[in-house]
């Protein structure tokens, strides 16, 4: 998906540095847990956006998780691509996964 100039300005806009954490914090509108939306032509998760803007395509299939665990996080060095079962190892080691019991 391209992105063009207007749209990076636009989104480049809405997040602002933490400078203890390194977190891109966005500041829009957020969704379930936390995870910001970007609005535009291109209507998705924010962090997904920054991944393209600043990483390469998402390939299908593939997810965009957070190193830092931050949902709001927009930070492109914060973010790695994954597929589903990547993503619930990394939550499980974390110890973020909930319990059935």
């Amino acid at each position: 998906m391209y992105i063009d100039e207007k749209t990076k300005l636009n989104f480049e806009s809405k997040y602002i540095p933490e400078p203890n954490s390194g977190c891109w914090l966005w500041t829009a509108s957020l969704v379930g847990y936390g995870y910001g939306r970007f609005a535009s032509e291109h209507r998705t998760n924010a962090h997904r956006i920054s991944y393209m803007m600043y990483c390469g395509p998402i390939p299908d299939n593939m997810l965009v998780c957070h190193k830092c665990d931050v949902p709001s996080c927009v930070n492109p060095d914060h973010l790695f691509l994954g597929t589903t079962m990547d993503n619930i190892k990394d939550k499980v080691s974390k110890r973020r996964a909930r319990s059935r019991t």
